[in-house]
């Protein structure tokens, strides 16, 4: 039966009020539930994890809320147990455990969504709510959750006005999600408003922070010259006491960026190696990652194709360890043009309708940036004069109707990837129809865009009974088991 996933025995002990209670009480209490076939035991990121079905947890909660006290102490207890866990994972994130790091917390995310959403609705709790949403600012950027954890932010800054180091944190945060989103004027006026903030506070971490932000907002907003200089200042002065190392390398991986663009590409190069050997030194990927995609821009820039793509496919590799969206989406972007250049028109007409699909869940318009799109744009002209506007047409819509994984296999020319050439046709799909009720495919639309039951149940105006209801008809429909794959499917749907 599906059933939704509920913490691990750590969780648990995290949970349960204190006096009394030994660790070995809590195991054997878990065991006995999952004799019972209560709790559903599963092998999950980190170990072993526990599902339990929403009409028993709805009712374990209906005896929990009889008590107001005990529900908000519990819920309390299980917000900071998810506090912990998030300062932990940002501590380690500039390190060699980021893929694990992801699932984790993809595995996580209705314990993250509760945390939050207790944090954002009791009183007095508001600015740990800002806190945990801030903390997780490589979640939402770096993994594909850009909307979700704008979502959060705007509740938590509208809760939590005060004029702390959260705030000055959670502005900046938010500013570059709405960027990431599309909204530059949001995003240029909450980086400045938090770079304002942490000068006020005298906290030279989160001012760097927000200066990286207003920095990128330059460079795709098309002011080149302007991010130039930016980056140039920042790369110079070089890490402040505080700052995550994360943002050290996306400072040289931008000025890079702004080198290659400009056709400057020996500087670039320069510059990618420094962050390299940064990111050698930690073991560090994703950073690493954007580097390398960096590199391959330098070496389009040169016209040394080989090594761009080398490059490329690299960096596109690691995207796909931790999920990051817009990293792949620009990725696929560049391999597109470089497939362009070096004479193979199929292979950018179908990486081209890859990354278009990619980017539909971003913004269809590149965010507006004149460079993105003008490389997008020499990309679909050369491989339409190669190949006619008709087969490019088709190929196009062959690779905008690849899954990921085999748009990525194919980008990195892995075996059994699906064939680019016109001669070879695709095998038909395979029927992914299932039968989902307009009001189901509403709710799964909904869960897709990260809103929780009780968000759901207010933006239909239905109770939130029903909504869980909702959503637990629609996994047992899908054979899923979490709403992550939910997600998932929608997009792919989509």
């Amino acid at each position: 039966m599906p059933a939704r996933p509920a913490a691990a025995p750590a969780g648990a002990l995290a949970l349960l009020p204190p006096p009394g209670l030994r660790r070995d009480d809590v195991l054997e209490a878990v065991a006995g539930l999952v004799d019972k076939s209560v709790l559903c035991r599963e092998t999950g990121p980190g170990g072993v994890r526990y599902r339990l079905l929403d009409t028993l947890r709805q009712y374990g909660l209906e005896q929990l809320r009889r008590d107001t006290g005990q529900e908000e102490a519990a819920r309390r207890r299980q917000r900071d147990w998810m506090a912990r866990r998030a300062e932990q994972y940002e501590r380690g994130w500039f390190g060699p455990g980021q893929p694990e790091t992801a699932a984790l917390l993809r595995a996580d995310q209705d314990n993250l969504r509760a945390a939050l959403d207790f944090s954002l609705t009791a009183p007095g709790e508001a600015l740990a709510g800002l806190r945990l949403a801030g903390t997780l600012w490589f979640h939402w950027h770096a993994c594909g959750a850009s909307r979700e954890g704008l979502y959060w932010l705007d509740r938590a800054l509208a809760a939590a006005p005060a004029p702390t180091r959260e705030r000055a944190r959670g502005l900046w945060v938010a500013g570059l999600l709405a960027a990431a989103t599309r909204d530059f004027p949001r995003g240029r006026r909450h980086a400045a408003d938090a770079l304002a903030l942490a000068h006020a506070l005298g906290d030279a971490a989160e001012a760097a922070h927000a200066e990286y932000v207003i920095g990128v907002i330059r460079l795709f907003g098309d002011d080149l010259p302007g991010a130039l200089r930016h980056f140039e200042a920042t790369v110079a002065r070089g890490p402040v006491p505080g700052q995550h190392l994360s943002l050290v390398g996306l400072d040289q991986v931008e000025l890079a960026c702004a080198l290659g663009f400009l056709g400057e590409a020996e500087r670039a190069v320069e510059v990618c190696e420094q962050a390299l050997r940064l990111c050698e030194r930690h073991g560090e990927q994703w950073v690493r990652s954007y580097v390398l995609r960096m590199l391959a821009l330098a070496h389009t820039v040169l016209g040394d194709w080989p090594r761009a793509q080398r490059h490329a496919r690299e960096a596109l590799r690691l995207k796909l360890a931790v999920h990051d969206v817009i990293g792949i989406a620009l990725t696929l972007d560049l391999l597109a043009s470089i497939a362009a250049r070096r004479g193979t028109p199929e292979d950018a007409a179908l990486l081209l309708g890859g990354a278009d699909r990619v980017w539909a869940d971003i913004d269809t318009g590149r965010w507006g940036s004149h460079t993105l799109n003008s490389v997008r744009r020499d990309s679909e002209e050369r491989a339409v004069l190669a190949l006619g506007r008709e087969v490019f047409e088709r190929l196009h819509r062959r690779g905008g109707a690849l899954g990921l994984r085999d748009l990525a296999g194919h980008a990195l020319q892995e075996p059994g990837r699906p064939p680019g050439g016109e001669a070879a046709d695709p095998s038909p799909p395979e029927d992914t129809t299932v039968p989902l009720t307009r009001r189901e495919t509403e709710v799964a639309r909904l869960v897709a865009e990260g809103l929780a039951n009780q968000q759901i149940a207010d933006r239909l105006v239905i109770a939130r009974r029903t909504a869980e209801g909702h959503v637990e008809r629609i996994l047992g429909k899908l054979g899923f088991s979490n709403r992550s794959q939910i997600a998932a499917w929608m997009t792919a749907q989509r």
